[in-house]
C-alpha cells in the first residue's frame, strides 16, 4: 500500500532510523524510502540486526497508524486503517493491526562488488519508478547528499 506518499510519514521513519542508529547500534550505508516500502543496507554493532528491525517495525506501525487515522488530510484514511484492520485479523502474530511485512528480505553482502551493486538498486529505486531522473534528486535517499538521514560512508 502506497503510505508514504506524505512528508509526514517519512520523517516520522526519518526519525525512528536515526534514533536506532543512536542508540541500537543500526549502521545505515544506504537507504532509500519508496511509496510502500523501505529498502536498507545495513548491519548493526552490537546484537541482531533482525532483532533491530523488529523492534522498529513493531514500535512505528503503531504510531504510524495513529497518524493515519488521526490526519485530517489523509483523503484514504478509512481504506488504509480497514486494511490495516483485515490484515491483522488474519494473521496470529498480531493483535490489531498489520502495518508492515512480516519479516524482512535479507541478502548477503559478501564483497565490495556485490556492495555497490545492491547500493546502486536501492538508489536507482525511484528513478526505475519514475519520481526523479537521477537519483541524487530523491529527498528520501542516500543517494541525496542533502538526505535527512545520515549514513556511514
Amino acid at each position: 500500500m502506497d503510505v508514504f506518499t506524505r512528508r509526514q510519514y517519512n520523517d516520522y521513519l526519518i526519525e525512528n532510523l536515526a534514533f536506532c542508529q543512536q542508540h541500537k547500534k543500526l549502521n545505515i550505508y544506504a537507504y532509500v524510502i519508496m511509496t510502500n516500502h523501505i529498502h536498507l543496507v545495513a548491519n548493526v554493532s552490537e546484537g541482531s540486526l533482525g532483532d533491530v528491525l523488529g523492534h522498529f517495525k513493531t514500535f512505528t506501525s503503531k504510531r504510524l497508524v495513529e497518524m493515519i487515522a488521526n490526519n485530517p488530510q489523509e483523503s484514504r484514511r478509512e481504506w488504509m486503517l480497514k486494511r490495516f484492520e483485515l490484515a491483522g485479523r488474519y494473521n496470529p502474530l498480531n493483535t490489531n493491526n498489520q502495518f508492515w511485512q512480516n519479516g524482512n528480505h535479507p541478502v548477503l553482502l559478501y564483497s565490495p562488488e556485490v556492495i555497490q551493486q545492491k547500493i546502486d538498486y536501492i538508489h536507482d529505486n525511484p528513478v526505475r519508478a519514475g519520481f526523479v531522473g537521477s537519483a541524487h534528486e530523491f529527498w528520501y535517499s542516500s543517494a541525496n547528499p542533502e538526505s535527512p538521514l545520515k549514513i556511514i560512508y
